[in-house]
């Protein structure tokens, strides 16, 4: 009866905090009037304004890692070179862009509140609809 309580608390952990947490969704029902129709572009136009000046921030910083790696990449031909040893990487070996992709991923989701309350100022109605993270069994 013991293990059976064990495995049920870790089935249920698995499911809990401990799971990487789930992206949210959005439904968006527009103002009824026309003048929170051009409010919401308005918002809108902010929004995409928004997403552009994170698509700058990550190509500086996907430029910054591709200068890293080939700098990296120079380092190694060279030692490689001086131990007559064959070079077999690339300079894309080299380049770890994984927080690039993480930081944009966070920008763009700070771009979304901002969003949804000006879109809601606009008289609009904005709905979470969160993505379940863990279905039956998750491991």
């Amino acid at each position: 009866m013991r293990l059976f309580l064990v495995f049920l608390v870790f089935l249920l952990s698995a499911c809990g905090e401990g799971a990487a947490p789930s992206p949210t969704f959005y439904s968006y029902a527009p103002p009824l009037t026309p003048g929170g129709v051009m409010c919401v572009d308005q918002c809108r136009q902010s929004h995409d304004y928004c997403g552009e000046a994170c698509g700058l921030d990550y190509r500086s910083c996907i430029n910054d890692v591709q200068a890293m790696g080939q700098q990296a990449f120079d380092r190694y031909a060279q030692e490689s070179f001086n131990a007559h040893l064959p070079i077999d990487k690339n300079p894309s070996d080299f380049e770890h862009s994984s927080a690039c992709v993480a930081d944009r991923k966070n920008c763009l989701a700070d771009c979304d509140t901002p969003y949804n309350a000006c879109y809601k100022s606009c008289g609009g109605k904005v709905t979470d609809l969160l993505q379940p993270s863990c279905q039956f069994l998750c491991f």
